[in-house]
């Protein structure tokens, strides 16, 4: 047996930190389309923000974190615009990105000229692709964010759209190292193993001796989000004994 009172907690802990995530993503997303809007050049030069609108989104970016502070330890807006001409070998890379530690925002020490954010092109990742793709919003993770905090990382993200045009992505960052905090002394209470895995079965935070964040869950059905559907983390529940894991 276990406690149902604590595997309640731990959901309404995880629930609560997805809504204001997913939440706040959509209201970045919207108050960022509508910044894009104000700039001249949008439709033929892409996203390239005046200092007026960079300043502008940088007060909504830092809004989310504020508010959010419990859990949320980065959040931002990345773009991409393609080349204007046939000649112009590369596109232009916008990246406005702030982190949070304790009550101290700060924006993010990325490289700052486009020849250097070509080399991160943040196009590879699933939290840019995805939305870009399928314009829908997608939870990434658990992943090592090499990029900016070389820690485990969920990112939750959405798609900026302008009408039915794919503009960036609006995102936040939530640290497994704050999911921990928040979610492991309610998931110890339980009674029995307790973890919580993300759509493909890989494993965010667990109470199993030995498992580690990014470990694969097997036998356990994989519960896929169908289109138009936002994937999610969810809490699983395992007997005292149990061999479910691959590295």
């Amino acid at each position: 047996m276990y406690n149902n009172i604590y595997v309640e907690r731990a959901r309404d802990i995880l629930d609560d930190i997805l809504v204001a995530a997913q939440r706040a993503t959509t209201t970045l997303a919207d108050k960022t389309a509508r910044i894009l809007l104000e700039l001249p050049l949008y439709r033929t030069e892409g996203v390239r923000l005046e200092q007026e609108q960079r300043d502008a989104l940088q007060k909504h970016i830092q809004d989310v974190l504020r508010r959010n502070h419990v859990w949320c330890n980065g959040a931002g807006f990345a773009s991409y615009a393609l080349p204007k001409t046939v000649k112009e070998e590369n596109g232009y890379w916008t990246l406005e990105w702030w982190r949070q530690e304790g009550n101290i925002i700060q924006y993010a020490q990325l490289e700052h000229n486009q020849e250097q954010r070509r080399r991160l092109d943040f196009r590879l990742f699933e939290w840019f692709r995805q939305p870009a793709s399928r314009h829908l919003p997608v939870i990434d993770g658990p992943y090592v964010d090499y990029v900016c905090n070389g820690a485990y990382t969920i990112t939750i993200a959405h798609p900026v759209l302008i009408g039915e045009e794919f503009a960036g992505v609006t995102a936040v960052d939530i640290l497994v190292s704050t999911l921990d905090r928040l979610l492991l002394p309610v998931l110890g209470a339980i009674g029995k193993p307790a973890l919580i895995i993300n759509d493909d079965a890989r494993v965010v935070t667990s109470t199993v001796p030995g498992v580690r964040s990014g470990s694969l869950l097997k036998n356990q059905d994989v519960n896929r989000a169908v289109d138009g559907e936002t994937p999610s983390l969810r809490l699983v529940i395992l007997p005292s004994s149990h061999r479910a894991f691959v590295s």
